[in-house]
């Protein structure tokens, strides 16, 4: 364990962001390099306007690392008194990262003195800036590259109209890199020349280059640009229309013009408009029923129900019914059918959820659709099969049921009665108890060996004679009897040498990989009482908490866990839970094992605290730290944070040391600030950060002050860097970003 420093009497006057800036700024002037470079980054996130005078100073510092997290924190603060220095910076300074960060700071300021310099810069490596000439020898990788795009998306914003030559030469290029997605962004941007010469590209050859640009108009509102979509709309290329259709349904899906993609000739693409703006033409929708392509049908029967006040003809109506009787349209049809015609359709929907002929995805629609319908009929419909053989039905059914008990208005209700029955075991039949067996694989057929004087041949025995082909060869040999007179094969088989017997003995001794069933061979009655167990954690309601309590009793292993999981989730709602549930979980606890101990202790939690709290107390010693977590993490809820937690700001584990912190800070008292302050040194700062941030909740003000005080000590110099990232994270402006 490492050890604690001291944490220095606190001064009287609380310091102030700019009070912190000051201190920050001297560390970055004359500290050591390391913390200089954290320095710099805290002022960036602070972004008091004390920081900007030592970051612009910082810009000139030996140390590129320095000079980079200075120029990157100025690009969190946009200050004007930056401009001069780092434009200074970006044409003398020949690190990359410095550069970078100065570009889109000045961009940022709206520095037009930058841009012929972003134009050069565009153009390539121009000999009146300074570049890391050796980078490239030792990385490989040419940093020009990266100042190029940024430097086009610089201009962009500084809306440089005239560099939009400079940006067509960079993409015209043909040594260069690909220009196209950085620089059509751009150019799409730069309002009129910049859309003018980005129309320009919807007449290439390259469908690449056709599609990215259209993709760009397509998301611009500018006149300039409305006008060539039409060219794209009708591009011969499905990819590129596709790609518009995106673009102006996420910009502008309103606009008349994507109607027109609801005919288109490629069905991918009439199907990708009709997800995307088919509820804004009803009408296109039904006549898209009959469309010869299933997906396109399918996103109709999809659409159709998003429709507000789609008036369904006759027609329309037993189209859809056909549609729902199909096995590739039906999972899509059941639903429209029930939002749409719900009293018609709930007993065609029954009639399709017990036929056991059909595929399940077409019974799994008819159950969706039922449950759209919810009334009395359908939730009985679909508690008949709740037993069902196929597993997914009954999986999907018992789900469905738990969000229809759920979302009733009245408790008790018909749904979750029955998924409480399935939890009881009342589908339970008399005598099943195991799983049922497959039946043992055939026996591999067994080989003769017939020993001759310089061969060993492998024929079948008589018994095996009539075996199916074991092999693709085989198979072809049998379904092609010309083969062995083609390929010259004897009719009694291959010959095999003693090598090649050997070689077949060691490849019987290889081991070969194992099939997993996608469906597991389970008992129906017990598979049904885990998942109801399971899925009436959603359905919170006292008596299906008692329900599940007397679940932790039962035999069946998975039932108690799901039960205890389920009953933890039901607690964190309906906290506290009565005193004979938790009688009942604290027994449970005496014969589980470690995975059912962590939901356990969740539920003890959303228990009465006089009851449970010496069960969990017992627990923060436990040799699994997972243990100690859950108990922690109980004991802040039930509000029984005691001095046995402050013991575990030392505990071998770094999980349980930060929740014991975020317990004590939980508390919200005054004397927590130094015990978490003392904290956040120890283990060499590793919960600095995070321990920083409990205490901005807690008592900012305190707890920086106390941090500042280690800054002026100088003994303490190993710990400096800690106390820096902590007034960083006490005094961040909200939502600034970490800079890494």
């Amino acid at each position: 364990m490492s050890s604690q420093p001291s944490v220095p009497q606190p001064n009287e006057v609380k310091p102030s962001a700019a009070d912190i800036c000051q201190v920050l700024g001297n560390i970055l002037a004359n500290g050591v390099d390391v913390h200089r470079c954290l320095a710099a980054k805290a002022l960036g996130r602070i972004g008091d306007s004390g920081a900007v005078q030592p970051l612009i100073a910082a810009l000139l510092d030996e140390d590129e690392d320095v000079r980079t997290d200075a120029a990157e924190a100025l690009s969190n603060i946009v200050d004007p008194q930056s401009a001069t220095q780092l434009l200074e910076n970006l044409l003398g300074d020949p690190c990359t990262e410095v550069k970078l960060a100065a570009i889109d700071t000045l961009a940022a300021l709206g520095e037009t003195a930058v841009i012929p310099w972003l134009r050069r810069m565009v153009k390539g490596r121009d000999e009146e800036i300074a570049w890391d000439e050796e980078e490239f020898y030792s990385s490989g990788w040419d940093d020009w590259v990266d100042i190029q795009v940024r430097a086009v998306q610089a201009l962009a914003r500084l809306n440089a109209s005239e560099a939009v030559p400079d940006i067509l030469a960079a993409i015209a290029e043909e040594d260069g890199q690909d220009m196209t997605e950085a620089a059509f962004k751009a150019l799409g941007q730069m309002e009129g020349p910049g859309i003018a010469a980005l129309t320009g590209f919807l007449d290439k050859t390259s469908v690449r280059v056709r599609r990215r640009a259209a993709a760009v108009l397509a998301g611009l509102d500018h006149d300039e640009a409305i006008a060539p979509l039409d060219r794209a709309f009708a591009d011969p290329a499905p990819i590129v229309r596709a790609a518009t259709l995106r673009a102006r349904a996420a910009h502008a899906p309103d606009d008349p013009r994507l109607a027109r993609l609801l005919d288109d000739p490629d069905p991918l693409v009439r199907a990708e408009a009709v997800a995307l703006v088919g509820n804004k033409y009803p009408e296109n929708l039904l006549h898209l029923l009959r469309d010869p392509s299933v997906k396109v049908q399918t996103a109709a029967l999809t659409a159709l129900p998003q429709c507000p006040h789609i008036a369904i003809t006759e027609e329309a109506f037993h189209l859809l019914r056909d549609l729902t009787m199909a096995d590739e349209t039906g999972p899509a049809a059941a639903q429209a059918y029930a939002e749409l015609a719900p009293d018609a359709a709930l007993d065609d929907l029954i009639l399709l959820l017990n036929d056991g002929a059909l595929t399940p995805e077409h019974r799994l629609g008819a159950l969706h659709g039922l449950a759209t319908i919810g009334n009395d009929s359908a939730v009985d419909a679909l508690i008949s099969v709740i037993d069902d053989e196929t597993r997914a039905i009954r999986l999907e059914t018992m789900s469905a049921l738990a969000r229809m008990a759920r979302n009733a208005p009245i408790w008790p209700n018909p749904a979750g009665d029955a998924l409480l029955s399935a939890l009881q075991g009342h589908y339970t039949p008399i005598g099943e108890t195991e799983p049922d067996t497959k039946p043992e694989p055939a026996s591999p057929p067994k080989l003769e060996l017939v020993k001759t004087d310089t061969i060993v041949e492998t024929r079948p025995s008589a018994s095996t004679a009539a075996s199916p082909p074991t092999s693709t060869m085989e198979a072809i040999l049998a379904d092609i009897p010309e083969a062995r007179e083609v390929l010259d094969m004897p009719e009694e088989g291959a010959l095999l040498t003693p090598m090649d017997m050997e070689r077949l003995a060691l490849a019987k001794q290889t081991k070969r990989k194992k099939r997993i069933a996608l469906t597991p061979n389970v008992v129906l009655h017990e598979d049904i009482r885990r998942f109801a167990a399971r899925v009436l954690g959603d359905v919170h309601q006292i008596d299906v908490a008692a329900a599940l309590a007397d679940g932790l009793k039962a035999n069946d292993g998975e039932v108690r866990t799901a039960a205890a999981d389920s009953l933890a989730r039901i607690g964190a709602h309906l906290r506290p839970l009565p005193d004979s549930i938790a009688k009942t979980v604290i027994a449970a606890m005496t014969t589980a094992d470690r995975d059912m101990k962590l939901p356990l202790i969740r539920i003890l939690a959303a228990c009465g605290k006089d009851t449970v709290v010496e069960t969990v107390t017992g627990y923060l010693n436990d040799t699994d730290s997972f243990l100690r977590v859950e108990a922690v993490r109980a004991l802040a809820i039930l509000g029984g944070i005691g001095a046995e937690i402050g013991v575990l700001l030392n505990d071998a584990d770094p999980a349980v040391r930060l929740c014991a912190a975020e317990a004590i800070a939980g508390t919200g008292q005054d004397n927590a600030v130094a015990p978490l302050v003392e904290f956040a040194f120890t283990y060499e700062g590793y919960h600095g950060r995070a321990t920083a941030r409990l205490l901005r909740d807690l008592d900012a003000d305190r707890a920086s002050d106390l941090f500042r005080a280690a800054l002026d000590d100088a003994a303490k110099k190993r710990v400096w860097s800690v106390a820096i990232e902590a007034l960083e994270e006490l005094h961040c402006r909200p939502n600034s970003r970490q800079l890494v």
